[in-house]
């Protein structure tokens, strides 16, 4: 007898500046939310390093990822079993423009 696990993520969440900068919803997951959609609705896609900076504020410093130019801290990695984080990382082309971006977990 196989018992499959179904995982659902909650249904993404529109982008929203004030929340994404918001702490206490940054604690709650909100910026999870916001990043599946970020990706699914292909936002970034060919912004300037100054659009990204105005949607989702200045990337802070981190050790985390350094083959990536942007890099912010969404959550805790969805699951279970939260032992990571999760990151949105964003790769600029040499126009200075968004070349590649994703979800990745440390």
């Amino acid at each position: 007898m196989t018992i499959g696990i179904w995982v659902l993520w909650p249904v993404s969440h529109p982008f929203d500046a004030t929340a994404w900068n918001d702490e206490q919803q940054v604690r709650q997951g909100v910026r999870l939310e916001m990043a599946d959609y970020i990706v699914a609705q292909r936002l970034l896609s060919d912004k300037s390093q100054s659009d990204v900076v105005a949607m989702l504020g200045e990337p802070p410093e981190t050790g985390y990822f350094a083959d990536w130019d942007f890099v912010y801290w969404l959550g805790d990695e969805r699951g279970w079993m939260s032992i990571d984080s999760e990151w949105l990382v964003v790769r600029f082309d040499v126009r200075g423009r968004v070349s590649d971006y994703r979800i990745v977990r440390d």
